[in-house]
């Protein structure tokens, strides 16, 4: 939600308004300000690709990108399945059995 101008805290609907929606508007503010400032920045990155495109590239670096060998994917991947084969086995041992009782159904 964009807010145009100013609101004033005196003004009687802003005093009358739900606090939850006083919340919810000042959330919708906050990403409103990020957004604003996340485009200012990536429009500096971009003007400044133009004089020194390797300094903006060392800035952004690589992204944060993790590499990884075929081998340690593997024990990644067998750590997450034993961990997970662990809890599974915890939540079956520290389940009780459901005791039902059959309904008896009456013909006639």
């Amino acid at each position: 939600m964009k807010m145009k101008g100013t609101i004033r805290v005196d003004d009687p609907q802003i005093l009358d308004m739900d606090p939850v929606q006083k919340l919810w508007m000042f959330n919708n503010w906050v990403a409103d300000q990020n957004d604003q400032a996340e485009l200012a920045k990536n429009h500096a990155y971009l003007l400044a690709s133009f004089w020194n495109p390797e300094a903006v590239q060392q800035i952004l670096g690589d992204g944060n990108v993790h590499q990884s060998t075929e081998d340690e994917f593997e024990e990644s991947s067998r750590m997450v399945r034993e961990q997970s084969l662990q809890l599974f086995q915890q939540t079956k041992q520290s389940e009780k059995p459901i005791k039902r009782r059959r309904r008896l159904v009456k013909k006639g």
